[in-house]
């Protein structure tokens, strides 16, 4: 369900949080679903059990999971509004990752594949 790279530069705390995002995205989880515990996904990764708290309790920060101590953590019911991203926040971070992509040697049409190839990971979600 999720994978790290331990050779990036990006903090494991975030890739884990950033992999469980995209996995809810994705419909991977239904609200109420249980996560597995902070010790067996630390287990699974290879990684400590306290970065796997901290990816979670990121998480429950922004609204997405319930984290219930010494107990699980579940997907929130019903996501928070606080959490919606606006057009402007999004069209953000498109452009720093298209820079990425160009300063690190991608075409335009590349850019444009692979975001289609990332989009086609999400089914349709209706909006609420």
């Amino acid at each position: 369900m999720i994978r790290i790279d331990t050779n990036s530069s990006k903090p494991l705390e975030e890739q884990i949080a950033g992999a469980l995002r995209q996995t809810l995205a994705q419909g991977e989880f239904e609200p109420g679903d249980e996560l597995p515990s902070v010790r067996q996904l630390a287990g699974d990764l290879g990684v400590h059990f306290n970065t796997v708290a901290r990816a979670y309790r990121r998480l429950a920060d922004e609204g997405l999971i319930i984290v219930r101590r010494g107990r699980s953590a579940v997907i929130r019911p019903q996501r928070r509004t606080a959490t919606r991203v606006t057009k402007s926040t999004l069209q953000e971070q498109l452009s720093e990752a298209v820079a990425t992509g160009l300063l690190g040697g991608l075409s335009r049409d590349d850019i444009v594949q692979t975001f289609k190839e990332a989009l086609a990971g999400f089914g349709e979600r209706k909006k609420s």
